[in-house]
This record gives C-alpha cells, structure tokens and sequence, in this order.
C-alpha cells in the first residue's frame, strides 16, 4: 500500500478531483432542464465527461511522462519487484481519482433528483458505461504520456480528445457509441438500450487495459504479466465492439410501457408519470381549450403528453402534445401543441398544403384556441382585420363560424375574406 500512499500524496490525482468535480457539475447542471424526470438526470451526469475528459486526459498524459522527462526511468527498471509496478500504480491511482469525480458529480445531481422525481429511477448501465469510458480515457492518455513523453503531449492529448469529443456529436450509429463521451438526451417514454451500454462497458474496459499493457511492455515487463494482460483486453475490446456493432449502436429503446396519470372527464388529460406534478397546469390549460372549441367538429374528448417526433402519436381519438419540463413556457408551449392537433392545422404549414396566407390563417385560430392572442402577428392590414373581427366576435359567434368553416380549417383553405 505504500507506493498508492506515496502517489496519492505527492502525484496529480488527488489535486485534480476537486476541478474535475466542479467542471463536472458545471456541465451536468448545464444540460439539466428539470430535477424532476430520471431519464434527464441520468443523460445531466452521462455528459459531464465531455468537459472532464479532456483535463483528465492532460493530467493522465502530464504524469505518464513525468519520471522519462525528469531523467529517473532508470527507477522503474532497478525496482525490486517486477518494473510496471510503479507506473501502474501510478494510473491506477489517476483512474481512481477521475473515477471518484466522475461518482462525486453523479451523487451531487441524482441527489437533487432523488428528492424532486415522482417516477422511475436512475439508468445505472447507462451511467456506468459513461464511467468506464472516463476511466478507460485516462489509461489511454497515460499511457501515451509513457510512450510520448514530450513536454507538448498533455496539450495535445487535451486538445485532441476535447475536438474528437465535439466532433463525434455529430456522428450516428456505431462509431459514435464506441466513443466514450457524448451528450444523449433520452426521454422518460424511452429508455436507455442496455445490451449497447453493456458492450461500450465491456469495450472501454478492454481498450484501457490495452494501453496499461503498452506501458507494461514500455518499462520491459515480465512476459507473464505482459501476454495475459494483452490477451485480457483483446477478448474483452473485441467481444464489447462485436456487441456494440450486433446493436447497430442503438442508444435507445422506444416508447416503453407506462402507465398514465390522468384527470378530468371532459376532456381527459394525461401525462406522463414523471411529470405527475404538471398535471393541473396542463389541465387548466386543456381546459380552456376545450371550452373555446365545445360544441364545434374540433370538441376533443382526450389529451396526452407524448414524445416530440418518433413515438409521438396518441393513442385513437385522442390530441397529443409534447412537455419537456414543468414551467409556465413549456405549458404554453403545450397549449400550442393541443390547439394545432385539435383543429388539424399541422398540415397547413408544410406539404402540399403550405400556403403562406392559409398558414397565417391557422395561426390566428390556433392563437384564439390557445387563448393568446401574441402568437399571431398580422402581416398585413387584411391580417389584422381578419384578427380584428374574429377576436372581438362573441364566443357564439366564434363557434359558429369555426363551425361553418370547418371544412376550409381543415384543407387549409382559410383566407382573410373568410372572416369578413
């Protein structure tokens, strides 16, 4: 145990963690919208080693070369036992250290969440494989550290990991999950694909012991600690990579089962679990809506929260929307959302149907359904007359005329003369 006491006093692990936490608490409180939902904090904690990497990568590479630049290599091969023993206790404690930042930002965020959340739980695979990734990281950059032990190489090994991380955002599939750090939001109706998370794992562990078995043949190990080592991490890299790759790299699974929580009759309004605490918000708001719509062909029955894009379709008879996080602009936002899939004026604004007078059209409807009236800006003097007549009509009035339009609402049809 000495050695690990001597390198935790005088090495660069323990001095790092406290930066390392705070960059990583910046970047996960930066990418949490709501303490609220498990599948946000859990992506919150998985994207903090995008700004931790590169200065635990730094760090790694600055100590790999540390004893070579110093002149003192000569240490590791007059050891008394067998010559890796230093420089791997030496990573081994780099690894730790990045490793217990990496657990201190998770335990800071889930935190938070634990006492806020009313639904689900933390995606621990998911968190672990973001985890192994960091570590692994650090190996390899140590280990480059060792075999480049050039006063330019922890810059460089910052730089480029920070670039190949920002990079790789970019990138889809395969490639990008054998990657070790990325930003992924999954939402609450999804959830992490475990068996990908499981072959990063397995992977990154390989990848990383690789590299501290470069370091072990570097300081000319014995070939009973080199041979196993090496073929360790060659079964468990390929058989991670040959996971990942059966996956296709696929981070999520789609539309899990959940249960609704849901209230009212008239309409029935519905959200998911996580976002328990909206519900009468949403309510208030679904509300109004369907008031300003009764006794019209656009009275709804039924609404439900639902994932943006795909998996975003509600169940039969039913007006989907789309809620990210539980604030007054978001509800609005949801508002927005059951006003256009009441009148069915989705259409109006792309496809064969867009038309730039019909689509402002349906933006005055949708802002009278949605009860505000800022969501339409007339472009023209017909626009605001349009806007005027139909605001300032009775609400009689309004659901006769949306009755007796019906069919132009819904084609896309409408024009300012529409309203006269």
């Amino acid at each position: 145990m000495t050695p690990i006491r001597v390198e935790l006093r005088r090495g660069p692990g323990l001095w790092s963690m406290p930066v390392l936490v705070g960059v990583g608490v910046f970047m996960s409180r930066a990418q949490l919208e709501t303490d609220m939902v498990w599948a946000y904090a859990t992506g919150a904690v998985t994207s903090a080693p995008m700004l931790m990497a590169p200065l635990a990568v730094g760090v790694a590479a600055w100590a790999g070369g540390r004893s070579q630049r110093r002149g003192v290599r000569h240490a590791w091969l007059l050891a008394g036992r067998d010559p890796a023993q230093a420089p791997l206790v030496e990573a081994g404690v780099l690894v730790a250290c990045a490793s217990g930042a990496y657990a201190v930002v998770a335990a800071v965020t889930l935190f938070a969440t634990a006492s806020a959340a009313a639904w689900g739980g933390p995606f621990w695979w998911w968190l672990g494989s973001a985890g192994v990734g960091l570590a692994a990281a650090v190996a390899v950059a140590y280990a480059v550290g060792v075999l480049l032990p050039s006063r330019l190489t922890p810059f460089a090994a910052a730089l480029i990991t920070y670039l190949a991380a920002t990079w790789n955002l970019g990138q889809y599939g395969t490639g990008y999950a054998l990657f070790p750090f990325t930003v992924e939001l999954i939402l609450p109706f999804s959830t992490p694909h475990t068996p990908t998370m499981q072959g990063q794992m397995l992977w990154f562990t390989g990848v990383g012991v690789l590299a501290l078995a470069l370091v072990a043949v570097k300081v000319r190990s014995s070939a009973r600690v080199v041979i196993p080592s090496v073929g360790a991490a060659l079964a468990l890299a390929v058989g991670g990579a040959a996971i990942v790759i059966g996956e296709n790299g696929r981070y999520v699974d789609v539309n899990r089962h959940i249960v609704w929580s849901c209230s009212g009759s008239s309409p029935q309004v519905c959200v998911h679990p996580a976002f328990a605490a909206s519900l009468n918000p949403i309510n208030e708001r679904a509300q109004a809506i369907s008031r300003r719509l009764s006794s019209t062909p656009f009275s709804i029955s039924r609404v439900e929260q639902r994932p943006r894009g795909v998996g975003g379709r509600p169940t039969p008879g039913a007006i989907a929307y789309a809620l990210d996080a539980p604030s007054a602009e978001h509800y609005d936002r949801a508002s927005v959302d059951i006003a256009v899939g009441a009148l069915g004026v989705e259409a109006c604004a792309q496809g064969p149907r867009r038309d730039r007078t019909a689509h402002a059209m349906a933006q005055l409807l949708v802002a009278w359904a949605a009860g505000d009236e800022r969501l339409f800006t007339p472009r023209d003097a017909a626009h605001q007359e349009a806007k005027t007549r139909f605001f300032n009509s009775t609400p009689e009035a309004q659901r006769q005329w949306l009755t007796t339009h019906a069919d132009a609402v819904r084609t896309c049809s409408l024009t300012p003369q529409s309203f006269t």
